[in-house]
This record gives structure tokens, C-alpha cells and sequence, in this order.
């Protein structure tokens, strides 16, 4: 997918993810709660290197609730940000594995949210069919 249509759909992915994590959808055996912070930590990462002092402090899926937060009362900022870094094409993010493209940073962090919300509207289709379940783990079914 190009960045420009990741960049459009980033909003509608956000919700579609936070709204599915809410509603508890069951993806204990996906790395998704790792993952995520992670994730949401190099893409405050990149919107503070651009201009918007973004953070995330809290692990697993309160990390998604914390920036859904952010991104609901700045969501024009935020968006006003990625939009000027798409734009860029010489700004540069200093890691500490070396110097990286910030919008290739960008692109790759929209890439992630809009796999993440294909996802879970795959895994909640197959839960809401009733397909059997992928995994039977004793420490699952507590």
C-alpha cells in the first residue's frame, strides 16, 4: 500500500484496533501486547523529532489507550505532523543503530497499524463464525 493511502486510513485503523482491544477480542497468542508499545514508542519517536512532544509511558494494550488518548484531542496536530514528514524527503532520525530516513520511520510505523487492524478484523471474524480455535493451551483456558 503507498504511504499516501497508509496516511489516510491510519485514523480508521487506530479505531478499528483500539475499538476491537475495548470490546476484548481474544488475542492472547498473538505478540500484539508487546509488540504495540514498542511499535507506539518509535512512532512518538518520530512525531517528537517532527515537532509534536508525543510519549508513551504505559505497557501492553494501556500503551494503545494512552496515545488513543493523545491522538483524540490532538488528532489534527498529529496528523498536520505525519502529513509534513511525508512531504520531507531529507529529514533524518538519528537511532542509536544509525541514521534512518524519518519518513521511511513513518511509513513504516502506518504499515504496522494497518496490518495490526487487518488482523484482528480476520481474527474477529473467525471468532464471531465460531471457527474452532488455532491453539488449545491449558494456561489459556483459566
Amino acid at each position: 500500500m503507498e504511504a499516501a493511502a497508509l496516511y489516510e486510513r491510519f485514523e480508521n485503523n487506530l479505531e478499528t484496533i483500539f475499538s476491537y482491544i475495548n470490546r476484548g477480542l481474544d488475542v492472547r497468542t498473538t505478540p500484539y501486547n508487546i509488540s504495540m508499545p514498542l511499535e507506539l514508542n518509535l512512532l512518538c519517536d518520530v512525531l517528537t523529532s517532527a515537532g509534536f512532544p508525543c510519549q508513551v509511558t504505559k505497557d501492553g494494550f494501556d500503551a494503545l489507550v494512552e496515545f488513543h488518548a493523545v491522538y483524540m484531542q490532538e488528532g489534527k496536530r498529529v496528523s498536520d505532523v505525519m502529513h509534513r514528514i511525508l512531504e520531507d524527503k531529507r529529514a533524518y532520525l538519528r537511532t542509536p543503530e544509525g541514521t534512518v530516513l524519518l519518513k521511511e520511520q513513518l511509513i513504516r510505523r502506518l504499515e504496522y497499524f494497518n496490518e495490526i487492524a487487518h488482523s484482528m478484523e480476520v481474527i474477529a471474524r473467525q471468532q464471531q463464525l465460531g471457527s474452532p480455535l488455532q491453539y488449545n493451551y491449558p494456561f489459556l483456558n483459566k
